[in-house]
């Protein structure tokens, strides 16, 4: 601050000075090893403070099941530093409101002053702060030095009333006039009074509206000071210089506060007011009611959050194709290129992943290992074109005769495997003779010949009757079923049992005996 003007300052007689009663509060909020029991002695000395501090007990601000009776009641409800906080903050309000202004309007600094405080506390609340208190007497306090340069330059404010309702332009009077503004003043001033630093700290950057979450981290008390002055003047200017949008463009900024959170803090100062009014005793809103603030204010942040969904929107449908992309391409790696069912790989990943839910959720699943019969012969016969287009028409009809929930790969050749999740032994049996039937009556047009393929299907259960060991044991089960389907002449489909595998060694043999 410039010496000349903090000369000038301390020269001053009429210079505010905390009262009597203040600089007692001080002096005990002071004191490290204070007890309730002078805290309430010292209060009872002045009835109209000690009924203050009993009702904001009682109010909707701390929401006791209990009310308090008395003053040590409502010194347990708020505590010692809250209650002398408070105190303060009534005490100095009531000595600051008795002096002469020259050229300020007192009505207007205490509607803003008291505002800004409830506005301060309310934003405290929203960042979970536990000095609440703490920063509603810095937020009453963050304009002092205007009464003190009123009292220090008595022709600083006169005629200046349109200028005291925009606070942009009346620190930038004072700037012109003194190349110090208000905040510094009310910081100085704080510090002779020997406050907390923490609060004439505040108090001396409540203009910085500019400070960041980001690169402050550890500053919310300052923050939500500095704040609070521009979200009094929401509730204080006429509709037309209402900026919320920017206003809570510096809450983001300032408190990491999204738009919906700072909408509901406008509200939750819009239910405190009525409170602070009688509590003060002064009417802060009589020209105007909340709830058309606040709808305005909705208004205002809904046309600002229209803007951002726009581009929100434009990003998710960028994001949407950007997926659905990848998801296409996801989708083109687990396919076989040929027939577009899925390819083993990703027939290995399904199989193992449902075997482990079957095995925990216990219930059944199935799985059918189906090959074409005489595959080969086409192939000779008909040539390789005709083969892969005998190939794709298996794809088809294994689509036409198994449910959504089927999952359908090719394992290599003529070989596909169908996972049947959910399915039981029986259900299992008769889509596999549905498939079986489906290729009896198709034919297949190649050339000028029309050509019937069969195809033999083996099936397991896990589950229901026998649990396998584990997903190739599963896999191999149902080979053994084809196998035997095979040995039994094609053409039909055939249920996996204990007694295949000896029945298969036993064929094995015969036909070694054979030949």
């Amino acid at each position: 601050m410039n010496p000349e003007i903090e000369a000038h300052l301390r020269s001053l007689v009429s210079f505010p000075s905390p009262p009597g009663v203040a600089t007692h509060i001080i002096e005990l909020a002071r004191d490290p090893d204070i007890e309730m029991g002078k805290v309430a002695k010292a209060l009872s000395m002045d009835s109209a403070l000690s009924t203050k501090i009993l009702r904001i007990a009682n109010s909707p601000l701390y929401a006791q099941r209990r009310k308090s009776e008395n003053l040590r009641q409502a010194l347990v409800v708020l505590g010692l530093n809250a209650t002398l906080t408070l105190a303060l903050s009534f005490s100095l309000v009531k000595s600051l409101r008795n002096g002469k202004a020259n050229g300020i309007s007192y009505p207007l600094y205490w509607r803003r002053a008291l505002v800004a405080a409830t506005a301060a506390r309310a934003l405290a609340d929203a960042m979970h702060q536990s000095m609440a208190e703490e920063i509603f007497l810095a937020g009453l306090l963050q304009d002092v030095g205007i009464l003190a340069l009123d009292q220090a330059v008595p022709d600083l404010y006169r005629g200046s009333e349109a200028v005291q309702r925009d606070h942009e332009a009346l620190a930038a009077l004072e700037k012109k006039r003194l190349q110090a503004d208000h905040a510094e003043i009310g910081g100085w001033l704080m510090r002779t009074w020997n406050l907390p630093s923490r609060l004439y700290r505040a108090i001396e950057h409540s203009h910085r509206v500019d400070l960041s979450a980001a690169a402050e981290p550890a500053q919310i008390f300052e923050r939500c000071v500095a704040l609070s002055g521009p979200v009094a003047d929401l509730f204080l200017r006429e509709p037309q210089h209402r900026h919320f949008a920017e206003t809570a463009l510096s809450a983001e900024r300032s408190l990491g506060m999204d738009k919906t959170a700072f909408g509901q803090v406008l509200g939750t100062i819009g239910s405190m007011l009525p409170e602070t009014e009688a509590i003060f005793e002064t009417d802060l809103l009589s020209e105007q009611h909340p709830e058309l603030i606040l709808e305005q204010a909705r208004e205002a942040l809904m046309l600002r959050n229209l803007h951002a969904l726009r581009e929100i929107n434009t990003l998710r449908a960028v994001a949407e194709i950007s997926n659905s992309r990848t998801l296409e391409l996801e989708e083109e790696t687990r396919r076989d290129a040929m027939t577009g069912v899925y390819n083993r790989a990703y027939l290995d990943q399904v199989l193992a992943r449902e075997f482990e839910h079957s095995t925990r959720h216990k219930w059944p699943l199935s799985v059918a290992f189906a090959d074409l019969d005489n595959f080969k012969s086409i192939n000779d016969r008909y040539g390789h074109q005709a083969g892969d287009r005998i190939l794709q028409a298996t794809a088809r009809i294994l689509r036409g005769n198994t449910r959504e929930t089927d999952l359908i790969a090719r394992y290599g050749g003529e070989e596909f495997v169908v996972v049947l999740p959910a399915t039981d032994a029986e259900t299992a049996r008769s889509i596999c003779e549905r498939i079986v039937a489906a290729f009896q009556t198709t034919g297949h047009l190649i050339g000028s010949e029309h050509a019937r393929v069969t195809i033999s299907i083996g099936c397991a259960t896990h589950g229901t009757h026998h649990a396998f060991a584990n997903v190739a044991e599963f896999v191999k089960a149902a080979d053994q079923a084809l196998y035997t389907a095979k040995l039994r002449g094609r053409n039909r489909t055939v249920p996996f049992d204990r007694q295949l595998p000896s029945m298969l060694a036993a064929a094995s043999a015969r036909s070694a005996t054979r030949a």
